[in-house]
């Protein structure tokens, strides 16, 4: 069944692909009033133009075989819809994670941290200049014995 479902899915796209073609043949023969020939070499070059193929198609199929027009466009714009129902998802779902992780930044209270606050440094560290020439540092203090 695994290897069934390619297989399927190949035959329905080179069959629609072929549905496709053939409707845009006919648009163009009835638009231009071409041959048959000339309108499969022109629909074989729309074939790989995007927006324009789909268009010659839709004409095709409403003028030539009088097909409703919302089906017309279904057929031939379905992988634009679908691309466009994966964006809206894939966007929907990155709202989603960024109002999850960024939302304590933006409600107007400040964000409060885990953490526990700064650690301060046991010893602190002065800089003694004995001669011009030479500087020497040296612990000096000890905090926790100067607590007093």
């Amino acid at each position: 069944m695994v290897l069934k479902l390619p297989l399927l899915f190949i035959i329905v796209y080179i069959l629609i692909s072929l549905l496709q073609m053939i409707a845009s043949i006919d648009g163009i023969m009835h638009f231009f009033g071409l041959h048959w020939i000339f309108a499969g070499f022109a629909a074989l070059l729309l074939f790989f133009v995007p927006t324009i193929s789909p268009l010659a198609g839709v004409y095709g199929a409403v003028a030539v075989w009088n097909w409703p027009p919302i089906l017309a466009i279904l057929l031939f714009f379905w992988p634009y819809l679908f691309y466009l129902f994966l964006f809206l998802f894939g966007t929907t779902a990155s709202l989603m994670f960024w109002k999850k992780a960024f939302w304590p930044f933006y409600t107007g209270r400040p964000f409060k941290s885990q953490r526990p606050r700064d650690i301060e440094p046991e010893f602190s560290v002065k800089e003694e200049s004995r001669n011009p020439q030479e500087q020497t540092t040296a612990l000096i203090e000890d905090k926790r014995n100067n607590d007093f």
